[in-house]
């Protein structure tokens, strides 16, 4: 259970949405072909290895540096509360980063996809670490919504656009209005972990962008990560992913709402669902 937990399972849609909405243009008409389908299949892996893996480093270098400290709103964390050892912790985040090589790198070899696309995946297992570890990790110096909007989404829906282009000779067309849209989205999730734990990474020196810049920039960068993908879905008359107002207005009541930690987990909840919903209805266009 402590390692289920340390996974932190309702931010794992991060890692899977873009790999479907990536896929949307394959996955009902070329999935008879096997390396389409292994490809995917790697797509899927390899994006949700070096999330959990993010996850768990997460775990370790924030209880290194204190920002575990005190959660009193917030999910408790494993290492800071000592139910899984720090070096166990680091050794399991460095495990699945070298599966998540391993992984990667066969995906592009089975697609036949230019080699410097490895680098590009070596580059999301470095930030995977990156994120919250060294003197200037990314999360505590108001980089972790850049981060996150580049690598879950246009990294994570173009990359896999992209290798099943390669794998069966198809042209490779952007679609960077949707990756832009499913990054913003899942930056929600950040942003309601951020707008809870201000406080806290505050006293910390954890400096994200609403310690920077207040909590209404955080409910500015919220109503932006789902208007935004509403814009773009009603300009494609994808009408279906207009769902998504219902879901994260109500998450955004809870936000603004939220004192306990009832409240922010159903706020981090009906985000997730909307990054849920949002990939589903893609898959109708």
């Amino acid at each position: 259970m402590s390692w289920i937990e340390a996974s932190r399972p309702k931010t794992l849609v991060a890692s899977f949405v873009p790999v479907l909405v990536g896929s949307k243009g394959f996955l009902f008409t070329k999935c008879k072909n096997l390396d389409v389908i292994l490809v995917l299949l790697g797509c899927f892996l390899f994006s949700g290895l070096v999330q959990i893996a993010t996850n768990l480093a997460n775990d370790y270098f924030d209880s290194v540096k204190g920002a575990d400290r005190i959660r009193t709103i917030a999910p408790k964390r494993m290492v800071s509360s000592g139910e899984i050892s720090g070096d166990i912790m680091l050794k399991a985040a460095i495990v699945l980063l070298i599966l998540a090589f391993g992984v990667g790198l066969s995906t592009v070899l089975i697609a036949g996809a230019d080699y410097w696309f490895i680098a590009l995946g070596l580059l999301c297992i470095v930030c995977a670490i990156w994120y919250t570890a060294g003197p200037f990790a990314l999360a505590y110096n108001g980089l972790g919504d850049v981060f996150v909007v580049v690598f879950f989404g246009l990294v994570g829906v173009e990359g896999t656009n992209y290798l099943l282009s390669c794998t069966i000779g198809d042209s490779w067309v952007a679609k960077l209005g949707l990756a832009f849209s499913v990054g913003l989205l899942i930056n929600n999730l950040l942003v309601v972990n951020n707008y809870r734990d201000r406080e806290e990474d505050l006293k910390v020196g954890k400096r994200t962008s609403i310690v920077i810049f207040g909590k209404k920039i955080g409910i500015f960068l919220f109503l932006s990560g789902y208007l935004v993908p509403c814009f773009v879905a009603f300009s494609n008359h994808h009408y279906f992913s207009l769902v998504i107002v219902v879901t994260s207005t109500c998450s955004l009541i809870c936000l603004i709402r939220g004192k306990t930690a009832k409240e922010f987990n159903r706020a981090l909840s009906l985000s997730a669902m909307s990054v849920i919903l949002y990939g589903l209805t893609t898959l109708f266009y």
